[in-house]
């Protein structure tokens, strides 16, 4: 019975509400006469509400005439009246029956690819590899054969133990075992070798624990020239190879620059959007549009690409943002000080991260003039420990 009412309410139903003295005499009739209603609920003296399927409705009118009741809808559920609301509306219809067949359509194919188990591979050769074993994004799930993924893949990459291949749904899983190898630390610590320059800068401290330091603080280090040499040299033996190790800092320095402009431009958004679809076939689109000319739109774009027959379909979803333009003057100091963050989270965000251990101990700006503008360049200077162990070869 649940089913069934959810079932109609899906088909349509109507909330309605009868006024009279003889409500009660309503409700027996209806029952006498096998007209289905539910969820009778009493409101007052006289009023009572009840919910019935759209198709019983028009039996209710005889049934008013005899007991003398009134009969009001209250409330209309279900798509029934959704798409009597829209019926007019045929392009809405159409198009939502057109992205429920490309929503099918598009669960045929593969449009994420996880990768999990990888340490020293990294995920950019493992994704070349798939490519080459007929998997990426996409491609039609239906015509990949789980083994020979798997067997095309360690033929491609050697230094993969075990390989696992499966699909989610939309999603394909690569669950990998790389082959063990040898740290480069373990190495270091059996090889006689140098420790080698890989940065340029000047030298602020060099500490060899383990053989003989070739420059002096102060000095300046080309990237490539032996900072500590793996040898350690006596009056009384001859020189005696070992594991150069120690700690080499250097200042290196650091460029920021960029344009700024005097009078700017900005976007004040109204925070209005619309959504528009639209289908791109090689590269040339093709979409729904029904904006306003007098407007200016933030244009936004998704898609899901296909390869059929040769060409490269993609299905577009359109968002855009309606704003206005405004025009803001800005200082030479403010300038400076929109530069000076810039400059600092393009070193922290940028330049930090790819250092051991650095830090920033100056920074020097100077600017040049331009037209209605300045070009702002900022020089950094960071501190950083650089240095890296090349095996001795002979």
């Amino acid at each position: 019975m649940e089913f069934g009412n959810r079932l109609k309410h899906v088909r349509g139903i109507v909330i309605v509400q009868i006024e009279g003295y003889f409500t009660e005499r309503f409700i027996n009739l209806c029952k006498i006469n096998n007209v289905k209603i539910w969820d009778i609920r009493n409101i007052v003296n006289g009023m009572i509400r009840f919910k019935i399927d759209i198709s019983e409705f028009k039996k209710l009118k005889p049934i008013a005439k005899k007991t003398k009741c009134s009969v009001k809808i209250k409330e209309k559920e279900g798509l029934y009246f959704t798409f009597h609301k829209y019926r007019k509306r045929k392009i809405f219809l159409i198009l939502t029956l057109v992205l429920l067949i490309v929503s099918i359509i598009f669960s045929t194919f593969i449009w994420n690819i996880e990768i999990t188990g990888n340490t020293y591979i990294s995920k950019e050769e493992l994704m070349s590899a798939l490519k080459d074993s007929g998997v990426y994004i996409g491609k039609n799930k239906n015509f990949i054969d789980n083994k020979d993924v798997t067997n095309n893949m360690r033929v491609l990459i050697p230094d993969l133990a075990w390989i696992g291949f499966e699909m989610d749904g939309t999603k394909a899983i690569v669950k990998v075992v790389e082959k063990t190898k040898i740290a480069e630390k373990d190495i270091q610590e059996s090889a006689c070798g140098n420790i080698v320059a890989d940065k340029s800068g000047i030298i602020t401290k060099i500490i060899p624990e383990n053989g003989t330091a070739l420059l002096k603080t102060g000095s300046y280090a080309e990237e490539g020239n032996i900072l500590i040499e793996g040898v350690i040299y006596s009056k009384l033996m001859e020189p005696e190879y070992v594991t150069a190790k120690g700690i080499v800092r250097i200042n290196k320095e650091y460029y920021f620059s960029k344009e700024y402009y005097f009078e700017n431009t900005i976007k004040n958004f109204s925070n209005k959007i619309r959504y528009s679809i639209g289908v791109t076939i090689d590269y040339k689109e093709y979409m729904i549009n029904y904006l306003n000319k007098s407007l200016k739109y933030d244009i936004s774009k998704k898609s899901k690409k296909i390869s059929l027959f040769g060409k490269v379909i993609s299905f577009d979803l359109y968002q855009f943002n309606e704003y206005s333009q405004s025009c803001i003057t800005k200082s030479k100091e403010e300038i400076l000080e929109e530069a000076k963050v810039d400059g600092k989270n393009y070193i922290e965000n940028e330049i930090l991260p790819n250092t051991n251990l650095g830090n920033i101990v100056d920074s020097v700006i100077e600017t040049e003039e331009i037209e209605n503008g300045l070009i702002v360049n900022i020089k950094y200077t960071i501190n950083e420990q650089i240095g890296k162990f090349v095996e001795r070869t002979n």
